[in-house]
């Protein structure tokens, strides 16, 4: 089967999941050899194959197609989210984070790594938010009152840009989906906490590893997520006062800590400690046992942390 028919079938059956990698496969392939090509085809046979699989209920059989998909072309994100949905069935992140902004009803709501901003256009008013990328690429339009500063989040925290915007006021909601490594999340997440409540809630994205390679420090595939799990063990381990609960959700995973402390030092006094003793975690240690080593819940909407500060 040709690339173009590959093309053609699984676009009249998957329009919405799949048009955009077939037009970034399609200019790829205008430049890509013939073996590369034929790679690429192969990987999207396997694609098509693995939805039709998916959507007959054959989880089994679509798990394969999918990773044989990605096997041949690590840069077919589709795959790795098509597996990641069958892993990790329920709503996804992107309808957990409206969730919580409806539940906690945040008056500051705070975001690192604001990308295009389809997460941080889910603050409503009157929540005041504020979102932190040195490098955003906004294609929405926000609703709620919002300030976009352009700066990396550590010195977002090193020039006092919380107390600048918000004077006494304090962060009630925070989501964290900065750089994908763990001590820049580890950092994140020390300057969030001091600068929140005992009642507010911070959220970590990206917590749940699909496999080894796209959880590697070196990014080597379009669907990333570094290996910000290892924040998940390190808060446990320094900081069992905190209430931590990871949500199984499509793709990788949200962590929902709440308790928490924004006099506590333990972290920003052990900083180096936590880097060296975690950042060397081996994947094996996720992978045999992730249920336990980064306290997962069910992907359900509603009970436990999630839900409004009373």
């Amino acid at each position: 089967m040709s690339f173009n028919e590959v093309v053609s079938i699984t676009s009249q059956n998957f329009p919405s999941m799949f048009s955009a990698v077939f037009r970034r496969l399609r200019a790829l392939l205008g430049q890509a050899g013939p073996s590369e090509e034929a790679a690429k085809t192969r990987a999207l046979e396997h694609l098509a194959r693995a939805s039709q699989l998916e959507a007959r209920g054959d989880l089994a059989d679509a798990e394969a197609a999918y990773r044989t998909a990605f096997a041949l072309d690590p840069l077919l994100v589709e795959a790795h989210a098509g597996l990641a949905g069958i892993r990790w069935p329920g709503p996804d992140y992107l309808q957990w984070l409206p969730h919580l902004h409806a539940v906690r009803r945040p008056a500051v709501y705070l975001e690192i790594g604001v990308s295009t901003g389809r997460t941080l256009r889910f603050a409503q008013p009157p929540t005041r938010a504020i979102g932190v990328d040195p490098s955003p690429a906004i294609d929405c339009e926000f609703i709620a009152e919002t300030d976009l500063i352009r700066e990396t989040s550590d010195d977002f925290f090193r020039n006092g840009r919380l107390p600048e915007l918000l004077g006494d006021r304090r962060v009630d909601l925070a989501f964290i989906d900065g750089l994908h490594l763990f001590e820049q999340v580890l950092r994140d997440f020390i300057n969030v906490e001091a600068n929140c409540l005992p009642q507010s809630m911070i959220v970590l994205h990206d917590t749940i590893p699909l496999d080894e390679q796209t959880q590697n420090r070196v990014c080597t595939t379009r669907f990333y997520t570094g290996d910000v799990w290892k924040i998940v063990p390190c808060l446990k381990h320094y900081r069992p006062d905190l209430h931590i609960e990871t949500v199984a959700t499509a793709p990788t995973g949200l962590t929902i800590v709440t308790n928490l402390d924004p006099g506590s030092r333990v972290l920003s006094e052990r900083h180096d400690e936590a880097v060296a003793a975690f950042i060397g975690l081996p994947y094996a240690e996720v992978a045999a046992d992730p249920a336990r080593v980064l306290n997962i819940v069910p992907n359900t909407l509603g009970g436990g942390a999630n839900q409004a500060p009373s």
